[in-house]
């Protein structure tokens, strides 16, 4: 059993196909942790993956509500990357992983792998 680390553009558009593959891995036994927005909480834990947030304050895809200045989260991630990817690397500490999976919006991934000492699986959606 391989243990996973998706990491995820919390959006309909990236997040569907991730659910998808990650089920299917689950299916397999593999063991699934998937880095989300809360909105999409359920239907991660919902095929059985371990479920982790991005700090809010980090969250580079924090979309703001109608007639709200964005929140600083993209700034920060864009100017300070290295709090956006020490959130994640503090989240997953003691955690071992096999293998990563992301698309190819998914900011910061590249780095992420390589302080985990991981191999990466970047996959892209056909039309």
């Amino acid at each position: 059993m391989s243990k996973v680390l998706f990491l995820s553009v919390p959006s309909e558009s990236d997040v569907q196909p991730n659910l998808g593959l990650a089920s299917e891995l689950i299916t397999r036994g593999e063991k699934v942790t998937f880095f989300s927005s809360d909105e999409f909480k359920k239907p991660i834990e919902n095929i059985g993956a371990d479920f982790k947030a991005y700090n809010k304050d980090l969250d580079v895809f924090n979309k703001p509500e109608d007639g709200q200045k964005p929140k600083s989260g993209l700034i920060t991630a864009l100017l300070e990357p290295m709090k956006l990817i020490d959130d994640i690397v503090v989240q997953i500490r003691g955690l071992k992983f096999d293998y990563a999976v992301f698309s190819p919006a998914y900011p910061y991934a590249n780095i992420i792998t390589q302080l985990l000492g991981i191999p990466k699986t970047e996959y892209g959606v056909s039309n």
